[in-house]
């Protein structure tokens, strides 16, 4: 009862400070407090979710029944993930924006602009992990040479999916809405690759990133920001190349487009029934449109091979099972809805639900 009223209250407070952001942007003269909060509520939206998914797999264990308030909130926290990073990124594009146009509109050159400047490249051979930085001392040293030899592998086929999917829509007759959906998917399907070469990749190479992140002002020359706040919102929004592990992986749903990540959380939304039970829903309440569906079904793919690298991060406090959670969510509903043996090639297994079956046997309490 405690735990409930606890995680209620801490959810009350949550909304208020969401609401408090949402208004204080408008009018704040410093926002601080704002890019304060706003890393804060990514903090609790991932930690509440982790509570939740801990007390839930705890209760099926005992076979006992959690009351709604305590059930893990379905895709809720990718929702607070992603509000926190539009906050944080309009606030800091705001301000680089005006500074530009003042820049501009001046004969004398402002000296508070910084000039670009290249981060360090990320190489997967060379990243240090710290005990909060990623797996845990189990994970990196069975699960993640595991991940490390299979991934390209996947990934290949992953892609050649999407290709099969895309020679599905080359036809007049198809529905705009549905090429929108897919090129989304093949957006994130591109970032998701990205994602996992920095992370897996154990090849040390000289190649240069993809173009200079440009560092856009010289925070100490900033009223209304802070140099420190700065600098880390700056860093944990992904508007420079991230480099910690945890960072890496979870900059993915800050990444993607936001019609995938819609498109996912629709699905993840319709899989459980109002009252919390473990009704998911069927093949029939999928839209007749058959391109439309394996639009769908290549979004639940890609979103379940970044869920295999959200595995890694169990190290992490505020992540914890929160990979394996929803990993076994999606595989559910594929499953039910008998998506699997329609969209996966019976000749090959999956490689999502193969790695969560391994996580399973090396952590069999989650």
């Amino acid at each position: 009862m405690k735990v409930r009223e606890l995680l209620v209250l801490a959810d009350r407070h949550h909304r208020s400070s969401l609401q408090h952001i949402q208004v204080a942007m408008s009018y704040s003269d410093c926002y601080d407090n704002i890019l304060a909060n706003a890393a804060l509520m990514v903090l609790y939206a991932s930690a509440s979710h982790s509570i939740r998914v801990h007390l839930a797999t705890t209760a099926k264990r005992s076979g006992q029944k959690l009351p709604n308030e305590v059930l893990p909130q379905h895709s809720q926290w990718i929702s607070f993930t992603r509000a926190a990073h539009i906050a944080s990124t309009a606030i800091l594009d705001g301000i680089v924006d005006g500074m530009t146009n003042s820049q501009t509109n001046t004969d004398t050159p402002s000296t508070t602009i910084r000039t670009p400047r290249s981060p360090s490249p990320v190489s997967g051979g060379t990243i240090a992990l710290s005990p909060q930085d990623g797996p845990s001392e189990s994970t990196k040293r069975l699960f993640l040479p595991l991940v490390i030899s299979t991934y390209t592998q996947a990934l290949e086929f992953l892609r050649g999916k999407a290709e099969s999917t895309v020679a599905s829509f080359e036809r007049p007759e198809d529905l705009p809405c549905g090429h929108l959906l897919l090129d989304a998917c093949l957006e994130t399907l591109s970032i998701l690759e990205t994602c996992a070469l920095k992370v897996l990749s154990t090849k040390k190479t000289d190649k240069k990133p993809d173009g200079p992140k440009f560092e856009p002002f010289l925070l100490e020359h900033i009223q209304k920001v802070s140099p420190w706040i700065g600098e880390y919102m700056v860093s944990v929004t992904s508007m420079k190349s991230p480099k910690a592990l945890r960072r890496i992986i979870m900059s993915f749903l800050n990444k993607s487009p936001a019609k995938f990540l819609s498109l996912v959380q629709s699905m993840l939304d319709s899989t459980f029934a109002e009252a919390g039970a473990e009704d998911m829903m069927t093949p029939d309440s999928l839209n007749t449109d058959p391109l439309l569906n394996l639009t769908r079904l290549l979004a639940m793919d890609i979103f379940a091979h970044w869920l295999v690298l959200v595995m890694l991060l169990d190290g992490v406090w505020w992540i914890g099972s929160i990979g394996q959670w929803e990993l076994g969510q999606v595989i559910a509903l594929m499953k039910t809805q008998g998506s699997l043996h329609q969209f996966i090639d019976t000749r090959e297994t999956w490689w999502p639900e193969t790695m969560h079956r391994v996580k399973l046997e090396l952590t069999p309490d989650i």
